[in-house]
């Protein structure tokens, strides 16, 4: 034997053990040739579920052990015989004759002689075998197990073998060892080590990391284990560098301190025998005699363990562990009570205070120092197992599920780390960036949430690969992310970031079978000494500030906080307010737009416009003042009265003047979103005695792709109320023919931004040619708007446009303007055209 204490080389002893494991598994193949070959021809002669499982596990046990042995021919034969008969077994078949030639191959391998050097380079492995240091295999294939055992004792380890988990369970319960290498398939199941592993938690063998050993390289294989809380997943065959690798792993953060234990009694002989026992088992003991020094004693030696006499004559250990108890950083040390007596009111108040055992005296010392190792050894693993679970629970509370970046909580920590850094003079100033993806809810209404998701993780990769490891990039949430950049230098260096950043998403994200191309809009906000604020939410507020600047301004962009945004904020919150009282006050009214007919002249109807006149600011633009209701939930209010008015506007102008006035009304997504929205419209015609064939409700491409079966449904129900409906703003999504056909619509408004600038920009024109055909082809009427010129009147015209609405037809007008213009006369047309 060689000797493990002297920490020199391995020497000729070892060298010729390892060529002895790798003689005696070749010899056997032979013996284990014949036993395949009987149980092989009894199968085909008789179908027999025993004999099948005999002869899968020893394909299953040569698959892993072949090429480990050097004889990477038998592994693969023995997997690929092995992979066609559970092919079979799950299909139900019994046609096992036509794998008679595989068969017969294997048995050849496994009955060639073989030669060539047992161990290469063992002379060079270093024997260092401490054995304390114990580690498990749970392995049915002996020669494998063989050769793992001997490749990790040279590496410091003392080893067990086991060859079930019946096996292991009834292992001496003393002994724990530092790491499990368990195969998946046992005698007690295909998927016995994984099983052991989802309940090993509950078991003797808690907090033991554990590897998991498999024939099975397939992603699904892996998944289960790590479902499983397998840290180490290794396939056969094996090799010792592997091996070793996964064990060193996870064993070099495992503490080899002694345990701690403590023992209160007042016989000191009986003390004395306990420690001597248990110091020589390598136990940091301690003992006292007088339980009125236990507390301070505690204290100092910090025991993970403490044994009370249940009688002592100064005070008994029931009182010593209450007063134990009562400090809450030992309210978890397990307490150990002995008694020479058997009162049964003392042992059930001892259990209930110590949650642990009551060990009646006399006690042999060795059984007493088993006893005591294994509670203390528990009462380690329960701690290590806690510190490791609030560990992964604060994780998880920083930690975006979806990519596994830091989130909100993250970010402002760091924050004010870093703000304290500057303060310190740690460094001079840092960068915060927001980053939002354009346009991202439309992604997700037009490809799903599924691919949005897989955008997300995808984004922050690119985003990872592309700022310094010095940076922390995280994600707050949603579509947006936040990168930290530590000591920026100038201005200078930070828009050299940010285009960095707009640049590299350019290039389009190849998900799945689609290609998907994405705008990024960034806000940034730095910080220095001479800052206002010590807070980071303060400084969030800023680069948010910009993010809305930069979004505001078109999207696609960086901005860089300034003083003034922190005033237009504190205007948008004035805003906000005066929206409020606009509502209550009624400051709003309704403008008209006609809409004309290309052919005959003849007005077809008009568009409703809301306009806000503010008593001190006077006229306020709907640009600025509609987003603003968007953004804080007024949006249905504004919604529901200029709808509640243009319904009262067609039947007053129908009660008037005999006139059936068509109105369009825009709908927001939220207020088309509302579950009541189709039954709020019903009772308004119903209200006012009003034909839903002349209200006209405008609703985007995105409100409707939201949900496409429930926009479908409510979309049907305004049509049984003969309620007409335009997609709005058409050409600006993601239009195409499949999704529009779905849609029970009656006409489509190609949007002013594809207008304005024809016929002189032909990729616009081509646009909107593609919009004319597709309408006509599903038998949709078209409306351009924004027409403001002859020439585009014209080119409308050509391409079968039939509607069109804008400057050279006419402005949006008060209601007495309208009436005078269109209704009071003899005629409904346009004479501009």
């Amino acid at each position: 034997m060689t000797d493990r204490s002297s920490g020199k080389g391995m020497d000729g002893a070892l060298i010729n053990k390892l060529a002895q494991i790798q003689r005696h598994y070749r010899q056997s193949l032979g013996a284990r040739a014949d036993a395949l070959e009987k149980w092989w021809d009894e199968l085909l002669k008789k179908s027999d579920r025993q004999r099948l499982n005999d002869i899968c596990m020893t394909l299953h046990s040569l698959a892993g052990s072949g090429k480990t042995f050097g004889l990477p021919e038998l592994s693969a034969a023995a997997a690929e015989l092995n992979a066609y008969l559970q092919d079979l077994i799950r299909e139900g078949s019994t046609a096992f004759d036509k794998y008679n030639e595989r068969m017969g191959l294997l048995l050849q391998l496994m009955r060639r002689p073989h030669t060539g050097d047992a161990v290469s380079g063992a002379s060079e492995m270093e024997n260092r075998l401490c054995p304390g240091r114990l580690v498990y295999i749970v392995e049915d294939d002996p020669m494998l197990s063989q050769w793992m055992k001997t490749h990790i004792e040279q590496h410091g380890y003392s080893v067990r073998i086991f060859d079930s988990l019946t096996a292991l369970m009834q292992r001496p319960k003393e002994d724990m060892p530092l790491a499990i290498l368990m195969d998946v398939i046992l005698p007690e199941g295909e998927n016995a080590g994984l099983d052991f592993a989802i309940n090993q938690a509950s078991s003797e063998l808690s907090g033991v990391p554990l590897v998991i050993i498999s024939t099975r390289t397939d992603f699904e294989a892996r998944l289960q284990a790590v479902r499983a809380g397998v840290r180490h997943y290794l396939t056969k065959p094996l090799d010792s560098e592997s091996l070793l690798a996964s064990i060193e792993d996870m064993v070099e953060e495992t503490p080899a301190e002694p345990y701690r234990i403590l023992l209160v009694d007042d016989d000191e002989d009986i003390t004395a025998l306990y420690r001597a026992h248990l110091e020589a088992a390598g136990v940091e003991a301690r003992t006292l005699s007088d339980p009125k020094k236990a507390l301070q004693v505690i204290i100092e030696f910090k025991p993970e363990l403490i044994v009370l006499d249940l009688h002592m004559p100064e005070c008994s250990g029931l009182e010593v562990g209450q007063i134990i108890r009562q400090h809450v950083q030992f309210a978890n040390v397990p307490l150990v009570f002995l008694s020479a007596e058997s009162d049964s009111s003392a042992q059930l108040s001892a259990i209930e205070l110590a949650g642990d055992d009551f060990l009646m005296k006399p006690i042999d010392p060795e059984v007493l120092r088993i006893n005591l190792m294994a509670r203390a050894r528990r009462a380690r693993m329960v701690s290590m197992y806690v510190r490791s679970l609030i560990k992964e629970m604060s994780f998880k509370e920083q930690h975006d599920a979806l990519t596994g970046l830091p989130n909100r909580l993250h970010l402002e920590r760091r924050l004010e780390l870093a703000i304290r850094n500057v303060r310190y003079g740690v460094r001079d100033q840092f960068s915060l960036f927001l980053i939002d993806v354009d346009n991202f809810q439309h992604i997700n209404d037009a490809y799903g949430h599924e691919l949005g998701d897989q955008l997300i993780v995808d984004l922050s990769k690119r985003l990872e690969s592309l700022i310094p490891h010095t940076a922390v990039l995280c994600r707050p949430g949603g579509d947006e992310f936040a990168i930290l950049f530590k000591g920026v230098r100038d201005k200078k260096q930070v828009i050299q970031y940010a285009e960095r950043l707009l640049e590299a998403c350019e290039t389009p994200f190849n998900i799945g079978m689609d290609e998907i191309s994405i705008g990024l809009s960034i806000g940034v906000a730095t910080y220095s000494r001479e800052h206002k604020s010590n807070f980071g939410i303060e400084l969030y507020k800023e680069a948010d500030m910009a993010l809305f600047t930069a979004k505001k301004m078109g999207k696609n962009d960086f901005v860089i906080f300034e003083e003034h945004m922190a005033s237009e904020l504190k205007a948008q919150v004035s805003m906000t307010s005066d929206l409020r009282k606009a509502l209550i006050n009624r400051e709003f009214h309704l403008v008209y737009q006609p809409q004309v007919n290309l052919y005959n002249h003849r007005i077809f109807g008009a568009e409703v416009l809301l306009r806000w006149n503010h008593p001190v600011r006077g006229p306020v633009s709907p640009a600025e003042f509609i987003p603003v209701a968007e953004a804080h939930g007024l949006i249905d209010q504004l919604g529901e009265y200029v709808l509640r008015c243009a319904i009262k506007q067609i039947a007053d102008w129908k009660r008037q003047y005999g006139r059936a006035v068509r109105l369009a009304v825009n709908v927001s997504p939220r207020q088309f979103g509302r579950f009541d929205f189709v039954s709020q419209v019903g009772l308004m015609l119903e209200e006012f005695q009003v034909d839903g064939r002349l209200l006209e409700l405008e609703i985007t491409e995105s409100a409707l792709a939201k949900d496409i079966e429930t926009a479908v449904s409510k979309l049907m129900e305004l049509r049984c109320l003969g309620v007409g409906v335009a997609v709005d703003d058409f050409g600006t999504g993601f239009s195409n023919l499949a999704s529009l056909k779905r849609y029970p619509v009656d006409l489509l408004k190609i949007d002013r931004s594809f207008i304005r600038d024809i016929p002189h920009d032909q990729d616009n024109l081509a646009i909107v040619i593609a919009i004319v055909q597709m309408a006509k082809t599903l038998g949709l009427k078209i409306l351009a708007e924004g027409v403001e010129t002859i020439d585009q009147i014209r080119v409308m015209r050509q391409q079968g446009c039939d509607l069109i609405q804008g400057f050279y037809v006419a402005r949006p007008m008060l209601v007495d303007q309208f009436e005078k213009d269109y209704l009071s006369g003899s005629g409904q047309e346009s004479g501009a055209l």
